[in-house]
């Protein structure tokens, strides 16, 4: 068992420093180029890599820790619904049943994983513990992913609306969660929470301008081609 731990260990690590340095990379380099597209695919693989041994980690006996099982959980939710909607968009966009049973298996995780997270959290604050603020935040931005989920299984919403919203949103959102884990693993407070939260707050503003410059309103884009 501790050799799995050991292996796991280093692949968590290997993961998360590859998927934090490409995800910097991809964020910071001319969306859609080479550039961007090879770091976005390493960033997946080695995010993903991480957010798995994370998964199996916290679940080991004697190396149990709900909270890096919340943050592997999330971190898998975004990166495979990120990195699915661009694929979608590529190659199934046209098709009148585009789904599978990959996409509604993915609704259907997040679904159960911003509600174990909420639970987490209310729990955690009823027993007095305001770290449980953590697993709310993430609780409510899966379920606000899910619901974006729904909205387009549901047609009402489409791919060719949606796509660059969700990639952008869930993939940075992975990124943030990247750079969580780093400032967590390496800075010692004694407020900790606020190393959990101000990476989201700093990648939120960074989201938003994101959106607004590759996915605008509707009515922006109608204004600007009425001129």
């Amino acid at each position: 068992m501790q050799q799995l731990f050991n292996v796991l260990i280093v692949l968590h690590i290997a993961g998360g420093t590859l998927g934090l340095i490409c995800g910097t990379v991809a964020a910071a380099v001319v969306k859609g180029k080479k550039a961007h597209i090879l770091n976005g695919k390493i960033f997946s693989v080695g995010m993903l890599t991480a957010a798995v041994s994370a998964l199996i980690i916290s679940n080991l006996p004697g190396h149990e820790n709900i909270f890096l099982f919340a943050v592997g959980g999330f971190t898998f939710y975004m990166v495979t619904t990120g990195y699915r909607i661009v694929w979608l968009k590529r190659n199934n966009a046209s098709r009148p049943k585009t789904f599978t049973g990959i996409d509604y298996g993915l609704f259907a995780f997040g679904i159960c994983f911003s509600l174990f997270l909420l639970y987490m959290s209310v729990k955690g604050l009823i027993d007095g513990n305001t770290f449980a603020i953590v697993p709310g935040v993430f609780g409510l931005v899966c379920l606000n992913y899910a619901r974006m989920d729904y909205k387009l299984f549901s047609g009402i919403t489409t791919i060719k609306q949606s796509w660059i919203n969700s990639h952008i949103t869930r993939m940075m959102g992975a990124l943030i969660a990247s750079y969580t884990a780093f400032l967590v693993v390496n800075v010692q407070i004694n407020m900790q929470w606020i190393l959990w939260l101000l990476p989201s707050a700093l990648g939120g503003y960074l989201i938003s301008r994101f959106l607004r410059k590759f996915a605008p309103e509707k009515s922006v884009v109608v204004a600007q081609t009425a001129k």
